[in-house]
């Protein structure tokens, strides 16, 4: 049996609300227009992975807001950004898979009488509400400890979203290559996952998508 993605997207919608670092869609970042600090030493925006041919290969950046920034402040938007992307991707899936019907066999809460099935049964959103309060809180405990965690280990103003995992490739561009894949993936995920709620909220205001999804 499959889990009950539901609360995947329970627990990355609390991820996104719980991180110190998420605060809010933080706008692409990557070379080509910027321009750069007056210290030659210092990360400005155009060292940054993130241009790509959507957005004419230049820093989509039209409030300007990195003119403004030093480089902890570009590796803390960075990595909201890839936190946001992150999360996003898990939601999406985690809405996809659910909206199959595919569920853990059992109960989720036997003090509520709450079984895995009856969540499913309920959908993406509607599913989350059965979830127990007492789930809920357990969900943001764990998150809140990881965030805390992981912060003090790897200070997204300092890492920019970078947990130290081995990089799967030597090659300084191809790993700029991969970095632009997740970066992509994961803005076409913020735009699904809104997608998904929006047109199941509001029939017909997504093309194509059906309000039962």
């Amino acid at each position: 049996p499959t889990r009950d993605v539901t609360i995947c997207v329970g627990i990355c919608t609390m991820l996104s609300l719980a991180s110190p670092t998420a605060c809010g869609f933080a706008a692409p970042l990557a070379p080509r227009s910027a321009v750069r600090s007056a210290s030659p030493s210092m990360l400005a925006v155009t060292d940054l992975v993130g241009a790509s041919t959507e957005v004419s290969n230049k820093v989509w950046d039209p409030l300007k807001l990195s003119e403004n920034m030093d480089e902890s402040n570009l590796k803390l938007v960075r990595a909201a950004e890839l936190k946001h992307c992150r999360v996003a991707m898990l939601a999406t899936v985690g809405w996809l898979w659910t909206a199959t019907g595919t569920h853990f066999e059992g109960m989720l809460s036997t003090s509520s009488g709450v079984s895995f099935a009856d969540v499913a049964a309920a959908g993406p959103l509607l599913g989350a509400a059965k979830v127990p309060a007492a789930g809920i809180w357990q969900m943001i405990a764990a998150i809140g400890a990881l965030e805390v965690y992981w912060e003090n280990k790897y200070p997204a103003a300092e890492c920019g979203g970078d947990f130290g995992v081995p990089r799967v490739t030597q090659d300084p561009a191809k790993f700029k290559e991969i970095q632009l894949a997740e970066l992509k993936n994961g803005r076409l995920a913020m735009i699904g996952i809104i997608s998904f709620i929006t047109g199941h909220n509001l029939p017909g205001s997504v093309p194509a998508l059906d309000s039962s999804f």
